[in-house]
């Protein structure tokens, strides 16, 4: 838990993977020092590469991580080989080609096409990487590949040549040819663009970049012509960010036979000198990088569709910069500039890097990302307590969930954190606020003791379908609820004593609402209700809560939803094949579920779009179609589109968990994909 919300912010973690190999395989190395450890995978990547599957994706990788600096924040690569990507069962799947309609949809280019112009000379492999520049960037971005077909991918050049860009300037350096475009000229600090002629609807990709830069410049230079400044007006200051217009473009063969597209031309010379055997200073490659080894190692990598490495180090040099634009001072706690970097430098010492994994397996699509520790920590402590009890109290038909345990202890590690990561003080302090705005002399509860204490058990929070669902009148049957196990069950009741007996004294005499006992089979519930405007002297539950045992306390938005708990549902949701499935090979222990049912989810989002679309086609004061058999919601109740349903119904469920080794915070995700 004490890694969770620092991990999650500097690195994009998801995934999935049973981790018992891999435990295994950590077990058998020495954890003395983190530097033992990297010593020794990194001393045998030949030994493990051998064991590698027959795509060999690890070894392909090393070859493209050889071109990239061994400093690199960040490397991404990408299997494009069409027979990596069969484990669906069909053999239509092509990566480039679903790139490709891609760009074609968000119209982006009509007289350059990956399939026709860059697919013929490809190699199996796309790689991207970051780093930073010494030229006149802070930053180089490149995407590299290997050609497959040296006079095909000339092909490529010469039509790039004869597109409607700038004339390339080219460059010789070490016996590689270097084309480069320059979309803007830099002069005087202002940034002029080179091409002044309007954005077409159809152009090629790189035209249209080119001519958005240039109208993004022109609309700032109208704006400030139509609103001169004026030192007399209090105008909002809006904090700058970086300038992600293209303004240069380079392409290059390298010596390795790997084609390189990059942001400048200062980017593909370092990568010539990586490439250069006989230099006298030869530049260490990212294949030498110790932390890149260790992934490229990681079991995982050879049995991924996508993998990628970075470096928390040089996420931080991103962090700094943009932290330029933030205000020296800040009402909100944690988020003025001196605490941002002191959380910066606190997050940069406890971690080392990241990695992430993605792959298919016959079920659906799994990821996994971790992020090492930059010291080995002890063993987390063992928690012998019975875990999952509450999947069993769920029903299996939800819209997602989010359970784990002791809410106690992960708030007390909060509170301790934010006294070393500012950026947390804003969650800490703003519950703290909440507590005290709505505090009030009759109620006497303190949030943090009075019910955050007495969380210490597992909790389940859920959002469901549900026939009995107070918001029935509005046109949906969604319903919420949370169960909560404790070992304080009369602290608990002395709480919920408070509450009830604030309703009774301030709110019932008003007439405002009714405190109300109601029983679903053998549980008696407290019900909150209010006057129903429909039918007098009724009324409607907005929130109930219960015991439904002597230590699992249940809480639902309505007290008739209470029956899609009690009894014990059928099938519940540790017994769905869909939530089975999705946690199947999840990392255990750990500190929990969320998972999302994609197939309902999905269904309900398109469902809700087409009648939101629909009402806003509609004329005006039009009433919607009702024949004389229907009912009001047989008439309005609509169909998904024959294509549109199919694409759902493959969805599964989705699950993200979180969990914790000595040497790593781990994200695991999976999305179920029906045949």
């Amino acid at each position: 838990m004490r890694s969770l919300f620092t991990a999650t912010i500097l690195a994009v973690n998801v995934g999935s993977l049973s981790a018992p190999a891999i435990a295994n395989t950590l077990n058998e190395l020495p954890v003395s020092s983190p530097s033992s450890k990297l010593n020794i995978i990194a001393a045998q990547p030949k030994a493990i590469l051998q064991n590698s599957g027959s795509n060999q994706f690890a070894r392909r990788s090393l070859n493209l991580a050889k071109q990239i600096p061994s400093d690199a924040i960040g490397f991404l690569i990408l299997d494009i080989d069409r027979t990596s990507w069969q484990v669906l069962g069909s053999s239509s799947v092509s990566p480039v080609l679903a790139l490709d309609k891609l760009l074609s949809f968000i119209t982006l280019s009509s007289g350059f096409s990956i399939t026709k112009d860059v697919q013929p000379w490809l190699g199996n492999e796309l790689a991207i990487s970051l780093w930073g520049n010494g030229g006149d960037s802070d930053l180089s971005f490149v995407a590299l590949a290997p050609i497959a077909d040296g006079q095909k991918f000339e092909l490529f050049l010469q039509k790039l040549k004869k597109l409607n860009l700038p004339k390339p300037t080219e460059i010789q350096y070490q016996n590689v040819k270097i084309l480069e475009w320059q979309f803007e000229e830099e002069k005087f600090g202002d940034r002029k663009p080179v091409l002044s002629q309007s954005l077409n609807s159809r152009k090629s990709l790189l035209s249209h970049l080119q001519d958005q830069a240039s109208d993004l410049k022109n609309a700032d230079l109208k704006n400030k012509d139509e609103h001169p400044p004026n030192s007399g007006d209090n105008e909002p200051i809006i904090p700058g960010f970086f300038d992600f217009r293209l303004q240069r473009l380079a392409i290059a063969q390298l010596p390795s036979g790997v084609a390189v597209i990059a942001t400048d031309r200062q980017a593909i010379q370092k990568m010539v000198d990586l490439a250069a055997v006989n230099s006298e200073q030869a530049l260490p490659s990212l294949a030498e990088n110790q932390l890149f080894l260790r992934s490229l190692n990681h079991p995982l990598w050879d049995r991924s569709l996508l993998a990628g490495y970075g470096d928390f180090k040089g996420l931080g040099q991103i962090a700094e910069i943009l932290a330029a634009d933030l205000p020296e001072t800040s009402e909100l706690p944690g988020l003025s500039r001196s605490e941002y970097l002191q959380g910066l430098q606190y997050t940069l010492g406890q971690y080392s890097s990241f990695d992430l994994f993605t792959w298919l397996d016959p079920k659906g699509v799994r990821s996994q990302s971790n992020s090492y520790f930059a010291e080995v920590r002890p063993p987390v402590p063992k928690d012998n307590g019975t875990r999952d009890r509450l999947l069993s109290y769920l029903p299996s038909n939800i819209y997602g969930a989010i359970t784990s345990r002791n809410f106690s202890r992960q708030w007390q590690w909060f509170v301790e954190e934010s006294k070393k990561q500012p950026s947390y003080r804003i969650l800490v302090e703003g519950l703290r606020m909440l507590s005290s705005s709505i505090a009030d002399p009759n109620l006497d509860l303190d949030i943090e003791k009075d019910i955050i204490a007495l969380m210490d058990g597992e909790y389940a929070v859920t959002i469901f379908p549900s026939d009995r669902s107070p918001f029935k009148e509005f046109g949906s049957d969604i319903a919420a609820g949370m169960l909560i196990r404790t070992s304080k069950p009369d602290a608990v009741n002395k709480t919920l004593g408070k509450v009830t007996k604030y309703f009774n004294n301030f709110l019932v005499p008003k007439n405002i609402a009714q405190v109300k006992k109601r029983q679903i089979g053998t549980t008696l519930l407290t019900s909150l209700e209010f006057p129903d405007d429909r039918e007098v002297g009724k009324t409607q539950s907005a929130f109930a809560y219960g015991w439904r045992d002597p230590q699992t306390l249940i809480l639902t938005i309505g007290y008739q939803t209470v029956a899609d708990f009690i009894p014990t549902p059928k099938p519940a949701l540790a017994d769905s094949e869909m939530f089975r499935d999705a946690i199947a090979d999840m990392p255990k222990p750990n500190f929990g579920y969320f998972y999302l049912n994609a197939n309902a989810i999905a269904k309900q989002i398109a469902l809700f779009s087409i009648a939101y679309f629909s009402e806003l086609d509609a004329p005006p004061n039009s009433e919607p179609p009702q024949s004389e058999t229907s009912s009001p919601d047989q008439s309005t109740k609509k169909v998904l589109p024959e294509l549109l349903q199919k694409t759902i119904d493959r969805l599964g469920g989705a699950v993200f968990v979180y969990s914790e080794t000595s040497d790593r915070f781990q994200a695991d995700f999976f999305l179920g994909l029906n045949p």
